[in-house]
């Protein structure tokens, strides 16, 4: 009998002895578990990097019949902007290097609704600044002017051959070598309407203001 009792007693003790291992292997599971979930989310959140790039912007203008295709490619860096224009055609779509540009930003390069002369042999583009607006003719397959020249300067044109007006606006083409240029009287308010010959390099006064 008193031996049963002694297998009882340490039996039960046995059992005493694992419940409070178990207990305390439970708690130190918690406390670790209960570090590493503190550790991980008073840790701070990482910040994003953010690359920024000068992205380079594109304009085109397709030629009326649709075979030639005047780009220009704008790229700000800093406070300038880089210009660059390139044509292509429907048949070889390789580019070729026209004109290149850097301005200030307040000041821009743009393509005007009818930059292509009828026949695709030339196009014109429009220079924008704070103090007076100017026009540059090219040839579209890029090559120089007989004075070796990359473009016809319209503004400087008109100063050296017509006096008494100012240059308003260049409009478009008339033919396929003539550009209208709209000007102002710089006496009164008299508005006329030159012809640019392109071949020729002159300005022909007409009857007709072109709006």
């Amino acid at each position: 009998m008193a031996t049963l009792r002694r297998k009882s007693i340490l039996i039960s003790l046995i059992i005493l002895i694992i419940g409070v291992s178990l207990v305390f292997l439970a708690k130190q599971s918690y406390k670790v578990e209960s570090r590493a979930f503190s550790a991980l989310h008073d840790s701070p959140t990482p910040n994003p990097t953010i690359i920024v790039s000068n992205a380079v912007q594109e304009t085109i203008m397709d030629s009326p019949d649709g075979k030639m295709t005047l780009k220009m490619e704008s790229q700000q860096q800093g406070d300038y902007v880089e210009y660059s224009f390139y044509t292509s055609s429907k048949s070889v779509p390789t580019k070729q290097y026209i004109f290149s540009k850097k301005e200030i930003v307040s000041d821009s390069i743009s393509i005007p609704y009818n930059t292509w002369s009828p026949n695709n042999s030339y196009l014109f583009l429009k220079e924008s600044t704070p103090v007076v607006n100017d026009y540059y003719v090219f040839f579209a397959s890029g090559k120089n002017f007989t004075d070796n020249s990359q473009y016809l300067d319209i503004q400087e044109l008109f100063a050296q051959r017509v006096t008494g007006y100012t240059i308003l606006d260049v409009t478009g083409w008339a033919a396929p070598n003539l550009l209208i240029v709209n000007t102002k009287a710089n006496q009164g308010e008299r508005k006329v309407s030159f012809w640019f010959n392109v071949a020729s390099k002159t300005f022909t006064q007409l009857g007709t203001y072109f709006y």
